[in-house]
Formats: C-alpha cells, sequence, structure tokens
C-alpha cells in the first residue's frame, strides 16, 4: 500500500474523535482514570489545531467548556505535585501508583531533584525559557523597568518561581544557591550548614546553567532523611488540563479573527489563576486587553510558553 494522503487521514480522525464523544461518558465516577467525553473534546481541539483547523479546534475546545465540569485549580504548583490526584483541572491523566508498582521512572526524579537532596540536577531549563516569564507588568524584560538582570526573578510572572527554582530560597527541604563563591549552604532537615554540592566548584557536573526545575518537584519526593527516594514516587503524568482547553480556544478564536470577550477571558483565567486572583480583579495582574490579531497571536503564544513549561508540549507548539 501507498502512503495515504494526510487530507484523506484527517477526516478519518476527526470521525474517531466523534465516535469518543458520542460514546463516552462525562465521568466514570470512582474510576475517574478512564478517558472521557471531555477527554475526546480536548484532544481533537488540540489535533485540529496543529493541523491548522482553527474552526474545528474552537468549537472542540468550547464544546469541553460547555460541559462545565472542569476548572482551573486555585494553586497553580498544586496542580503538578505527586500528592495532588484527582482535581477538576485534569481531563485526562496516566495515573501512576506505588502500590500498583507504576512509578516515576527513577531518572526523572534523579535528573529532576537537586545534587543536596541526593539526585544529579542535570535536567535543566534553558535560560531562554527563564527569560521568556513576563514581568509582574505585564511587559517583556527587554521592554520592562521593573526588570533587574543582577536578580533576574524579581518582578516577574508568578510562574517563573513555580517552575525554575529561585537562588537563594529553599527547595527540596535545601537552600538552592549555585554561585560559585556559596561553597555551604543551609539543610533545613538538619539545621546545619553543609558542603553545597549544587556548586559546580564543589560538585562538577551540578547544574550546568545554574537553573533546576521547582515545577512539580517537592519534598514528598524524599524520605525522612531529607533524600531521594527509589521507585517510590506517583506524580501523574497529564496528557490534558483545562488550562490548555482555555488557551487553545483562544488560539483558535484569534487564527480565525473571531475576537471577542471570550477569547480575552480565557487567556486572562489562565493568567490570574497565576497570581492567585480571580480575572475580574483586572488591577492584581497584567490582563491581556484589545481585540488586534497580530498583538494577541503574541500574548497566547507567551501565555503558553509560561504556562506550559516542561510539559511536553512547546516543540509542537513551535
Amino acid at each position: 500500500m501507498k502512503r495515504m494522503n494526510k487530507d484523506e487521514i484527517i477526516p478519518k480522525i476527526y470521525d474517531d474523535f466523534d465516535k469518543a464523544i458520542a460514546g463516552l461518558p462525562e465521568d466514570w465516577g470512582a474510576e475517574a482514570v478512564h478517558a472521557t467525553k471531555g477527554a475526546a473534546m480536548a484532544m481533537k481541539a488540540r489535533f485540529a489545531l496543529y493541523v491548522g483547523d482553527y474552526d474545528v479546534a474552537a468549537k472542540a475546545a468550547k464544546a469541553c467548556m460547555n460541559l462545565g465540569i472542569y476548572s482551573l485549580d486555585p494553586d497553580f504548583s498544586n496542580v503538578f505535585l505527586q500528592t495532588t490526584k484527582q482535581i477538576p483541572e485534569k481531563i485526562f491523566v496516566i495515573p501512576r501508583s506505588a502500590e500498583a508498582s507504576v512509578v516515576l521512572d527513577q531518572r526523572y526524579v534523579n535528573n529532576g531533584l537537586p545534587r543536596n537532596a541526593g539526585g544529579y540536577g542535570s535536567d535543566n531549563p534553558s535560560w531562554d525559557l527563564l527569560a521568556s516569564f513576563l514581568c509582574n507588568d505585564g511587559l517583556p524584560i527587554d521592554e520592562s523597568p521593573k526588570f533587574d538582570p543582577r536578580n533576574p526573578f524579581a518582578n516577574r510572572d508568578p510562574r517563573c518561581t513555580k517552575t525554575i527554582v529561585e537562588f537563594g530560597t529553599v527547595h527540596c527541604g535545601y537552600e538552592y544557591q549555585p554561585r560559585m563563591d556559596v561553597d555551604k549552604v543551609m539543610n533545613y532537615w538538619t539545621g546545619a550548614m553543609q558542603s553545597n554540592q549544587d556548586n559546580r566548584l564543589v560538585a562538577t557536573y551540578a547544574s550546568f546553567n545554574g537553573l533546576i526545575w521547582k515545577k512539580g518537584i517537592d519534598e514528598s519526593w524524599l524520605n525522612e532523611e531529607g533524600k531521594k527516594q527509589d521507585n517510590l514516587n506517583e506524580t501523574d503524568f497529564i496528557i490534558m488540563r483545562y488550562a490548555d482547553v482555555l488557551l487553545m480556544y483562544a488560539e483558535a478564536k484569534i487564527e480565525l479573527g473571531e475576537i471577542d470577550q471570550t477569547v480575552l477571558d480565557a487567556i486572562n483565567a489562565v493568567r490570574a489563576r497565576a497570581y492567585g486572583v480571580d480575572k475580574a480583579a483586572t488591577a492584581a495582574y497584567p490582563s491581556v486587553t484589545g481585540s488586534d490579531q497580530a498583538t494577541l497571536r503574541k500574548a497566547v503564544r507567551i501565555e503558553r510558553r509560561m504556562e506550559f513549561a516542561k510539559e511536553d508540549l512547546r516543540y509542537m507548539d513551535v
């Protein structure tokens, strides 16, 4: 058989999604780990967005939103913790369970944890990602008067320090400070200073750029002595969450040129959640306004980069 043209394949994929949407329940009650009607709608929206079928994407995302059963968790950081299981933001996940011997692969635990906690600290965010987070006035770092290159984490969108560990703060029970002149840091598990294994002068293979991930990584990854636990991490693998549906809806409508208040509301709901406020509290966060397509296209793309770092979506977004 020859390779089938994608124009023939795409309608068949939509048919599969529509069959799933028609046949799946909205929820499974206690068996919440299975695919649902909303999951099929959201995945249809993602597929349509990636192939440029913006009308299909917008309608599928809106159908998922209209189910009225999904919502953003009030705390951005909470969504990604292994202690957070079934919440209304999670539309479709692959669950993990230590009891069932289904756990996060040990290499992710090793590479994600700082060296002071027994990890490698080698799965590093890029400085390009750090630079991409807006300042809390809504401007990028090369335009905002609030950006301080000597303190790059200050005055930034809250997702910056919830995604990347800020220098000099406590992470996993240890002071994180990759500065070359800091050879000892506080171990809050023992209450004593210790050799700084996250400094490359002390440990050659510490983070090569000084950055490590904070998103989804906390003290629950460690044992009672503050060291990594083997084969016990139950962090869910999130396939789809509600924030993605909101931003897919906004992006599809922007690309269609159908910009209205629902588009702004979708983007602002995600951004306001990052600041811990309702989208109506526009004085408490830099809300997105206006109707210019080019401006909003840029806004939604930046929003996705801040919101979905480390969630395996960036490559396809690009």
